[in-house]
């Protein structure tokens, strides 16, 4: 009898991990059963793949109503993602009550422990205080072995942890974008073919830690906080060598349409255009540009892996940096003005641009099926 697999994902990173599963597990023979939730299902739709949305099965997102669903759906293995949500938290737990094997695979290097403890992002003072975990997956798959290591240093329990890769990084490989594409991305956004484009990846960092204002951050700014920093310089490089800019404030998908709604209109300037979007293909965004900002989103790792010119900027930053590549002494996150203006003209006016060296696990789809049958073997 063919075995059944159950896909599950929510966040647009998520859903990227789960989607190149899909026609291998079927080309294997399994039975694939892709159900998705909020941003998900519309990657799912991207991808020209048909997802369930699992809303529509499940009354209510507890263990009981989930625990009804798996019985009904019978799978013989779930693979899910691993976003903040605690949909895919119940999943596991489900799973494991009906013994059913579970993997979860990890798409960032951030927030490892938080995912499978009882609290949400902007409960991180008492995650911190108690870091226990009671939502565990038979197995959480991760980027690579520095993953495995700092998940380990965060509590989570070593016998769970397997290096298999980020399916997204091949997938993101095969992409290329023809110059025509490019122009036609310019046009639909109402961008001069000759401006200097500069994508800002935005992150929802006051929306997950429930913060506003300036002051009292937990990471010690918001995606604002850098945003504002990040204009200034601009606004100083276009208005010293007379250049034309073009801002884009990519939005991330749990980010709400008018997020920057109050602060955009105060910004015009003469030589610099600023859109928000929401909805554009963001790989194509990346190849589009001509340099990508943000803070610690997987964007900006997307970027690199394309060759795109990336900067990280966290001024303000007062814990730990969460951005990998900076903990890796890849690509330092940037942390004072200064040194922001000094890197912006570098690269706008000098076309001036390091190159960064980003080694990751190949052949990610390949061992995450390959340790899937070897755990149900020795289940």
């Amino acid at each position: 009898m063919r075995k059944k697999i159950f896909l599950f994902s929510r966040d647009p990173g998520g859903a990227n991990t789960v989607i190149p599963l899909v026609k291998p597990l079927k080309e294997k023979g399994y039975i694939v059963r892709l159900f998705g939730k909020d941003a998900a299902l519309e990657k799912y739709l991207k991808a020209d793949l048909s997802g369930f949305n699992i809303a529509n099965f499940v009354k209510n997102i507890d263990i009981e109503y989930i625990k009804k669903f798996l019985i009904n759906e019978q799978p013989d293995f779930i693979i899910t993602d691993t976003s903040l949500d605690f949909i895919e938290r119940y999943l596991w737990k489900a799973a494991e009550d009906l013994k059913i094997p579970s993997f979860a695979i990890l798409d960032q290097w951030v927030n490892y422990g938080i995912r499978f403890s009882k609290y949400n992002p902007s409960e991180t003072n008492e995650y911190n205080k108690d870091k226990t975990y009671p939502y565990l997956p038979s197995k959480i798959l991760v980027m690579d072995d520095f993953a495995k290591q700092e998940a380990i240093k965060e509590g989570l329990p070593p016998d769970r942890i397997t290096v298999a890769g980020q399916p997204h990084f091949e997938t993101l490989l095969k992409k290329k974008l023809s110059l025509q594409k490019s122009r036609n991305l310019r046009e639909e956004l109402c961008i001069n073919q000759s401006d200097f484009l500069i994508t800002f990846a935005s992150e929802p960092v006051s929306k997950d830690y429930q913060q506003s204002g300036d002051s009292g951050h937990y990471w010690g700014f918001t995606e604002k906080t850098i945003f504002k920093e990040l204009f200034n310089g601009i606004n100083e490089i276009s208005f010293k060598y007379n250049k034309n800019i073009s801002i884009i404030i990519k939005l991330h998908p749990r980010e709400d349409i008018d997020n920057y709604s109050n602060m955009v209109s105060p910004l015009k300037r003469n030589k610099i255009t600023l859109n928000v979007i929401k909805k554009t293909n963001p790989t194509d965004l990346i190849l589009s540009s001509d340099l990508i900002c943000g803070m610690s989103s997987i964007f900006l790792i997307e970027s690199i892996v394309l060759g795109k010119p990336t900067i990280s900027i966290q001024i303000g930053l007062n814990k730990e940096n969460p951005f990998i590549l900076d903990r890796r002494d890849i690509l330092k996150s940037i942390v004072d003005q200064k040194t922001l203006i000094k890197q912006l003209e570098s690269i706008i006016i000098k076309n001036n641009y390091h190159s960064y060296k980003f080694d990751f696990i190949k052949n990610p789809v390949n061992n995450i099926l390959l340790q899937m049958e070897k755990f149900r073997c020795q289940g």
